[in-house]
């Protein structure tokens, strides 16, 4: 998340040069509020803002990263949270949870072929993969869940499991078709953005992990459903065909709406309904007459390659804490 504030933005940065946490919650708010993308920037003065900088041991940051997800969640009851870091901090993940993808020998991915190559660094950094199964026993599966992959000024990657009590998850079900059940799909409560940052000025910027909360939409179309992600609905088409039936056209667009209602349903028994793409931009459309002309802060990830190299070094933390030199 990249903030460029405008000139009479700035006149609330009054004060020393390092933001107090007061100006840094305006800011983070302000920008919310004026992004580009995000629909649901009506509640944007509720933003819950945390400030981690000045913390930069790996061991506490990665808990302080890890309570954004319990503050985010709430067991159910989501709020919009950003946790801003100290700039020597730097969170490899694209999102705080996301899910492992494992290139198969036939060429296939199993899991979310998004994070391929982010699935290689944590191997390579020690994280064994794989959820507990009967016995113990670590088997990898689609929805594994990736480990915190943390650098601090500079050094190497450390690699930390995020407990399950911290990641919020819904299985997947639906209310008229008991198979759907089986199928195994699932995804975790909220998106918590990590590969961006706060700019004050040119020269003073802080990393940012920011969580809203999901469209349903979003789950269905772009996570499970995209051909270049998960790819479920034609293995929902099929289900729903006739037997010897192809999962094609008509098929595929009812599999969609199936896994759509699916969605709502799973989520509303855990008592975290995503809102429908058509209320999230009718609450948009009344919200953004209000915003003021001119140039306003803005969105912008970081752009920053992968490392590569790594070896694993084995380290204590919770559940397990895992380093890799790069």
């Amino acid at each position: 998340m990249r903030i460029d504030l405008a000139a009479a933005d700035r006149g609330q940065l009054t004060g020393p040069t390092i933001p107090t946490t007061e100006q840094l919650a305006w800011a983070a708010r302000v920008a919310w509020a004026n992004a580009d993308k995000g629909i649901g920037r009506l509640r944007w003065r509720g933003l819950h803002v945390r400030d981690l900088r000045g913390v930069t041991d790996p061991d506490a940051v990665a808990s302080g990263l890890a309570e954004h997800l319990r503050v985010a969640t709430r067991d159910g009851k989501i709020r919009s949270v950003a946790t801003v870091l100290d700039p020597a901090v730097e969170i490899l993940n694209d999102q705080l949870v996301g899910y492992a993808g494992y290139q198969q020998a036939d060429g296939s991915v199993l899991g979310d072929p998004r994070h391929l190559e982010l699935t290689t660094l944590a191997l390579r950094a020690g994280w064994p993969g794989g959820r507990p199964v009967d016995g113990g026993r670590l088997l990898p599966g689609p929805f594994d869940v990736l480990p915190l992959l943390l650098r601090v000024h500079g050094g190497p990657v450390i690699a930390y499991e995020l407990s399950p009590e911290r990641v919020l998850e819904v299985t997947l079900e639906h209310p008229g078709y008991a198979w759907f059940a089986q199928l195994g799909l699932r995804w975790y409560a909220v998106p918590a953005l990590a590969r961006h940052r706060l700019h004050f000025t040119d020269t003073l910027a802080y990393p940012v992990a920011f969580s809203g909360f999901y469209v349903a939409f979003e789950i269905a179309g772009r996570e499970l459903a995209d051909q270049n992600r998960y790819n479920a609905l034609p293995m929902i088409a099929r289900c729903l065909a006739p037997e010897g039936a192809r999962a094609e056209g008509f098929a595929l667009q009812e599999a969609a709406r199936v896994l759509h209602q699916a969605i709502l349903h799973s989520f509303g028994r855990a008592g975290m309904v995503p809102p429908t793409a058509s209320a999230r931009l009718e609450i948009y459309h009344r919200y953004f007459p209000r915003r003021k002309p001119g140039p306003r802060p803005m969105y912008r990830p970081i752009d920053a390659p992968f490392p590569s190299g790594a070896t694993a070094v084995s380290a204590g933390y919770g559940q397990r804490r895992l380093e890799a030199a790069v």
